[in-house]
């Protein structure tokens, strides 16, 4: 004996497929969207934070050495050029205020500034 296959209870149809493949489609570019984001922000941070340490060495070596001796200078990391500048002013109490600025484009111009009161 045969058994017989009523209409609509085997298999998908075509609409109920092209459904899901709209609804799986809008959920990876949602998740693509989010990636992207997710590795701009990664790479700004990374960027951040080498510029915070190339001020904070900059600090440092303004602190050992005589407070008025604070230049500027570059470094790079990859194809990012970062840009030093360091000034110095009179403090209170014959103190002297140091400021180091670093600032890159990636792609917008950005900075990070570090002050220290010696």
């Amino acid at each position: 004996m045969a058994q017989q296959v009523r209409w609509g209870t085997q298999g998908f149809t075509l609409i109920e497929i092209l459904v899901a493949m709209t609804i799986f489609s809008i959920a990876s570019l949602g998740t693509a969207s989010l990636l992207t984001s997710t590795m701009r922000a990664n790479r700004m941070a990374h960027h951040r934070s080498f510029a915070t340490a190339f001020a904070q060495d900059k600090i440092e070596e303004v602190r050992a050495s005589v407070p008025g001796a604070c230049t500027g200078g570059t470094a790079s990391q990859g194809s990012i050029s970062f840009s030093l500048a360091c000034g110095t002013a009179a403090g209170p109490n014959e103190t002297t205020d140091v400021t180091v600025t670093v600032t890159w484009a990636d792609p917008s111009s950005q900075s990070v500034q570090l002050q220290l009161r010696i």
